[in-house]
């Protein structure tokens, strides 16, 4: 428990990344794996992932993210991708799985199916519940790079047109973030956190 609390206490919005420290792909694959285990609605999974790591591809990234240098410093940069197709998509093997581990019978799949698509066929319902379920996904990307002694930084300062143009990404789609992964610059000291509301002045218990 105080490990968890410790990497959730140490996450950083870190601005200044070693260049010189590269990340492998199957860390990458390691921590983008686990951050999958996140929620979602009927476990739909809506949201995919472009990691950019070429010194090219930063490059034009980083023009295209208003010249942040975070970007091109960063060893890779993932690319959130909330998919608002996901239910059509995934439906199918998402119920089978249910089906198969015991959650739900096979003569439920039809009606389960109908009304879940029921849902997802409204469009702001489909953008909603990808770009929330893709949000939950990208800070157990931030939670997950902890455990490997990576830092991260979200950003949504980008031309979301051009990124979409850059990476061939479809239209519909919709990208809530990207995140700059990668070592912190030694060389360079963290400044204490900014403040951080207290309970008492965003919650209440009813």
């Amino acid at each position: 428990m105080k490990e968890c609390k410790k990497l959730i206490t140490e996450r950083r919005a870190i601005t200044f990344f070693d260049s010189a420290k590269e990340i492998s792909d199957d860390l990458i694959k390691e921590i983008l794996e686990t951050a999958s285990l996140a929620p979602s609605a009927y476990n739909l999974q809506p949201w995919k992932v472009i990691v950019v790591k070429s010194k090219e591809k930063k490059k034009i990234l980083k023009e295209i993210a208003f010249n942040q240098q975070k970007v091109e410093d960063a060893p890779a940069v993932f690319v959130i991708i909330a998919n608002p197709k996901a239910a059509l998509e995934n439906i199918d093997r998402v119920l089978d799985s249910s089906i198969e581990l015991g959650y739900m019978k096979q003569e439920r799949k039809e009606a389960s199916k109908e009304r879940i698509l029921s849902v997802w066929k409204d469009e702001e319902q489909a953008k909603r519940k990808a770009i929330r379920d893709s949000a939950l996904f990208a800070m157990n990307i931030m939670i997950a790079a902890r455990v490997y002694g990576l830092e991260t930084h979200p950003m949504d300062g980008f031309d979301e047109g051009k990124l979409k143009e850059f990476l061939n990404i479809d239209e519909d789609m919709y990208i809530p973030m990207i995140i700059a992964i990668g070592y912190k610059d030694p060389g360079k000291e963290l400044l204490p956190r900014a403040y951080r509301f207290k309970f008492d002045e965003f919650g209440e218990i009813i």
